[in-house]
């Protein structure tokens, strides 16, 4: 067994982790991806007999703050070719850097691994998508949306209650990321955060955007609650594990 790290992974090793990870996607397409043009990841790379038999990817948050996603190959798997790179790096690392693990929270070796190298449950982030042309249009009165730089201020009877943005989501330019949704303190409690909502919607709608894509802790059941009434339905649902 051998383990290397590198920052800037050759096309051969690249094309080693595209053979697990397609492999993987056979079985189960997860929703974790590498990077490799992200210049603050780091590469731990596990191979036996000079075949790759698992990978552990570190994104760079914060000068001491890691997310961590990994791959083993599905044929070699509780073979401790994932341990074995978790004991490499513990020994690389400051012992003050914090590193969250991702997965998939309903896929059960991701979740038993984590459970069994005794990683602590931090938090889900749920992905939630809705198709703006199903979206049947409302009118709203009391509520006007205005721009300022790349954020939209919300305004209910001419008091500017909260704001969002939005960016493009993919190459399709009405096809957004919906993020920065925040209703001012003082408006909250009032109904004023789905009524804002729905103008949302309306809004985007008729800037001619198609589809609208959203994250959100699984923990904030309140927002969930709303966004499932308004017809977005989850993607996935990625778990965070320190």
């Amino acid at each position: 067994m051998n383990i290397i790290k590198v920052s800037i992974p050759s096309q051969d090793i690249i094309n080693q982790i595209n053979f697990i990870v397609e492999k993987q996607n056979k079985e189960r397409a997860l929703p974790l991806y590498f990077d490799f043009e992200d210049e603050c990841c780091i590469y731990y790379l596990c191979y036996d007999n000079e075949k790759l038999m698992s990978v552990l990817a570190l994104f760079e948050i914060d000068s001491d703050i890691y997310e961590a996603i990994a791959y083993t190959d599905i044929d070699y798997r509780k073979k401790g070719y994932f341990k074995s790179l978790l004991s490499y790096i513990d020994d690389d690392l400051p012992s003050d850097i914090e590193i969250s693990f991702l997965c998939e929270r309903k896929y059960p070796p991701a979740v038993e691994t984590a459970k069994k190298l005794s990683l602590i449950y931090d938090c889900t982030e749920t992905m939630m998508v809705l198709d703006l042309y199903t979206y049947k249009s409302e009118k709203h009165p009391y509520i006007e949306i205005l721009k300022e730089d790349d954020v939209f201020y919300i305004y209910y009877k001419e008091d500017e209650i909260g704001s969002f943005c939005f960016d493009k989501f993919s190459s399709d330019a009405d096809d957004i990321y919906f993020h920065n949704f925040i209703i001012y303190e003082e408006y909250r409690n009032r109904g004023l955060g789905k009524l804002s909502m729905k103008a949302i919607l309306d809004f985007l709608k008729a800037l001619g955007k198609s589809k609208i894509h959203l994250q959100l802790l699984l923990e904030n059941t309140p927002a969930y609650k709303i966004y499932a009434e308004l017809g977005f339905r989850i993607v996935n649902e990625i778990s965070y594990y320190k």
